[in-house]
């Protein structure tokens, strides 16, 4: 699956500067909106490398990740051929929609979800990258958003995208680990919470599923999730292993 040209950028997003970035109205359903959601991500640039273009703006969360470790990321490695034009931190308390319902996690599960999420203190960061003037278009988008939260996969999407009636244009479901790999659930799991939340989201689903790990194969990839079903491509990751791109199935007609 080769890098994606870009596509038309968003106005939002051509028309940012570092002055507003940093201190101007913070555009949180404007970064929502098409964005790809990436839960556990660790510090994966590749949903970037390869969709970048396609898609503008790219959320991530993972409660084992950090403020100091994300700021030493973005200082080394960084995105080649990409400098910081803006970065602001986020409050939580911008995040939470006013329809987020702290009941979405079933009592069960919310014994397990709290020991996790106890591990550490979450924050969020917004950046804005742009594409230093040695790359051309093939290298990337000449700009995209990043938000990254240092928060649970399944609690970041409930209140970022269901209580705001929005729904991300791709998702992220990338050796999210399980157990002893960090996670409190398995994010594979098409009956697991994080897939029953966001399949059952209100304002519809994801188009796009990436799925796949370390140590898999191209002919072993499968989409985890039901209704992703065409597959659009694959791409291999750093150190081994694939990740495959499906495209979500139109709904039948009764």
């Amino acid at each position: 699956m080769p890098i994606l040209p870009e596509r038309d950028e968003p106005l939002w997003l051509s028309r940012l500067t570092a002055e507003s970035i940093e201190n101007g109205p913070f555009p949180l359903r404007e970064i929502l909106r098409g964005s790809l959601f990436y839960p556990a991500s660790g510090f994966d640039c590749d949903p970037v490398k390869y969709l970048g273009g396609h898609v503008h703006s790219f959320i991530y969360a993972d409660y084992g990740v950090d403020k100091q470790s994300f700021e030493q990321a973005l200082r080394v490695p960084g995105f080649h051929g990409y400098r910081i034009l803006g970065k602001r931190a986020v409050d939580e308390n911008r995040l939470m929609g006013r329809g987020w319902d702290p009941e979405s996690v079933p009592p069960e599960e919310r014994p397990r979800i709290e020991l996790f999420q106890a591990h550490g203190t979450p924050f969020c960061t917004w950046v804005v990258f742009e594409r230093l003037p040695d790359f051309d278009e093939w290298h990337g988008p000449s700009r995209f958003s990043l938000m990254y939260w240092g928060q649970e996969g399944v609690t970041a999407f409930q209140r970022l995208y269901v209580s705001r009636r929005l729904a991300p244009k791709a998702i992220a479901i990338i050796q999210p680990g399980y157990g002893f790999g960090g996670n409190w659930t398995d994010f594979f799991d098409p009956e697991g919470p994080l897939a029953r939340i966001v399949l059952s989201n209100p304002a519809g689903q994801p188009g796009l599923l990436l799925c796949g790990g370390d140590y898999v194969t191209p002919d072993e990839l499968v989409s985890s999730w039901p209704g992703y079903e065409e597959i659009l491509g694959t791409y291999p990751k750093p150190g081994g292993g694939n990740v495959g791109v499906w495209k979500r199935a139109a709904r039948q007609r009764r």
